[in-house]
């Protein structure tokens, strides 16, 4: 009995023994079968992650894993990777970016009491194709217990398109931002140049009437007035031309004599250490543009030059001559893409100055942009902005301590024949006028300058202060009234407002407008009439008889 409860007892534990042990055997199963499956889960996110993973040992210098996304973002497999030394993995990294990195080196190489660091660094690698990638890499560092580096691992993070589109973002807001800043400008010079040529209208009319009374020009101080008002007025009309208020003058262009007739101007407007040295060649064809333009952009070059000279004795040499341009010859010009081939009259102005830098290179056509301490920095960019409207090219060559050369090309144009312009000067300045004009004007000095001049010309005059006053006049006067010669901004009604309300009267009255403003804002609205023209503030005698003849003949004929 005794041996049966022992049998039975030694086979009870037998048989849980043999239980637990295929319940532990399953679960080790069980437990290796799982681990499997998470390798296999872990290896698929690694296979399939879009940035780079990868483990670094410091100590044996090479990589121990590397995630196979390293082929489409570098071009290089993970193999190719593995074998290049950390000397050739560094020179891939694009130049700028080698101290940046080196520092970053440094300091991990330092000890620390901290067993890790976790770091966030930026910098661009060459791909395989020779195209560098911006990366962003999650840097984790692991330290032994002496504070060596002994691992690095961490995720690389391909940010090429997000830097572009950042930078894309940039470019987009420094346009917006120079549109709004050039609108400001525009809004600023338009005032200035109105106020400025009212202003210079008085000081050349009454210049221009002295010299009528002393029988015309005789090379006196009166005709140097009349000559300097002309350039003041230029001026102010090339801030007009820069903020894009104001269209062209075109004509046919000696560019010698323009660059000849600035000697005096420039005389005061450089240093008197600098000395200018002309290289003017013989048989320059003419080019085709704004001569008040065109001055200008000499002036800006030669001025330009002589601060970068600044207050050390200098040499500027200017030269004019013809050049014969071949297809793509050439390269580096603004506005970027070079000239067609074809006969180009060339303007070089070179300064013994400081010489600029890549850098200030690439910067010296933006708007505002200047290398002096207190400067307007609109010259280069106007002159820019003046040699495109003539369809011409900039090439800017300098290097620190060698001065700078500018050098402009304009289009040549053929040769135009000047015969019969003295005699129809001739035919204008003995042309009379009649009846009576009306002059509006709320400058009083303006109106009493142009009823003079009208006088002269044979008309009675009649004057207004603003266009109100000149509605009521022509009203009363509708028909001895045979000119109207309008300011554009008057009080209570400008001149366009005026205008329109005598033209209910009379629609074929002739009409000359009057503006320090520029012409387009008059013929966008009476352009399609032939009875009216505009003149542009300061004007000359011969320019207001001219114009009046004009419109008055175009009503007769």
């Amino acid at each position: 009995m005794r041996l049966a409860v022992t049998l039975i007892f030694v086979l009870g534990a037998v048989l849980v023994w043999a239980v637990t042990r295929l319940k532990r055997n399953e679960r080790i199963r069980q437990a290796v079968c799982d681990g499997e499956q998470n390798r296999v889960r872990v290896r698929s996110i690694l296979q399939h992650s879009r940035e780079i993973l990868f483990g670094f040992d410091l100590c044996r210098k090479r990589f121990d894993y590397l995630s196979p996304s390293c082929l489409s973002l570098t071009g290089y497999t993970v193999k190719e990777l593995e074998g290049m030394g950390t000397r050739e993995l560094f020179q891939k990294l694009h130049p700028e970016d080698w101290e940046k990195i080196d520092r970053l080196i440094d300091r991990l190489r330092e000890n620390t009491k901290e067993r890790e660091w976790l770091g966030l660094v930026d910098y661009r690698f060459a791909h395989r194709d020779g195209q560098y990638r911006s990366f962003s890499d999650h840097l984790h560092v692991m330290y032994d217990e002496n504070g060596r580096a002994i691992y690095l691992s961490g995720s690389a993070r391909d940010v090429t398109q997000i830097i572009r589109l950042e930078e894309s973002m940039r470019i987009l807001e420094k346009k917006f931002y120079d549109s709004q800043k050039m609108a400001g400008l525009g809004l600023l010079a338009s005032g200035i140049a109105h106020d400025f040529n009212n202003l210079m209208t008085v000081v050349l009319g009454n210049a221009e009437l002295a010299l009528l009374e002393c029988g015309g020009s005789d090379g006196s101080v009166l005709d140097e007035i009349k000559k300097t008002s002309l350039r003041a007025a230029e001026l102010a009309n090339q801030m007009l031309v820069y903020t894009g208020k104001t269209g062209q003058v075109v004509s046919n262009i000696d560019l010698s004599s323009v660059v000849k007739e600035m000697g005096s101007l420039l005389d005061v407007s450089i240093s008197k250490k600098v000395t200018i040295q002309y290289c003017l060649a013989e048989n320059v064809p003419r080019i085709r543009g704004d001569v008040s333009q065109i001055r200008q952009v000499a002036m800006n070059l030669i001025t330009n030059a002589s601060e970068a000279i600044g207050d050390r004795t200098g040499v500027i040499a200017v030269s004019i001559r013809a050049v014969e341009l071949r297809a793509g010859e050439l390269e580096k010009t603004v506005p970027p893409g070079g000239l067609p081939e074809g006969r180009y009259v060339r303007l070089e102005v070179s300064d013994t100055g400081d010489g600029m830098n890549e850098e200030t290179m690439q910067k010296i056509f933006d708007p505002m942009f200047t290398t002096k301490i207190t400067g307007r920095g609109l010259g280069l960019a106007s002159l820019l902005n003046v040699v495109q409207r003539h369809n011409g090219a900039v090439e800017v060559k300098s290097q620190p301590g060698h001065g700078s050369v500018f050098l402009v090309y304009f289009p040549a144009e053929e040769e135009a024949g000047n015969e019969g312009i003295e005699e129809e000067h001739a035919v204008v300045s003995e042309w009379r006028g009649y009846g009576t004009a009306l002059v509006a004007d709320d400058e009083k000095a303006i109106r009493n300058i142009a009823a003079a001049l009208l006088q002269r010309f044979g008309f009675r005059v009649i004057t207004a202060a603003d266009g109100f006053e000149a509605a009521d006049l022509y009203a009363a006067n509708a028909g001895e009234i045979t000119l109207l010669l309008m300011d554009l901004n008057m009080p209570r009604l400008n001149g366009l407002e005026a205008t329109e309300r005598i033209r209910h009267i009379n629609p074929k009255v002739p009409v000359l407008f009057m503006s320090g403003y520029s012409r387009e804002q008059v013929m966008d609205r009476f352009g399609q009439q032939p009875h009216t023209d505009f003149i542009r503030k300061p004007f000359q005698s011969s320019e207001l008889l001219a114009g009046i003849r004009n419109i008055m003949e175009i009503r007769n004929s």
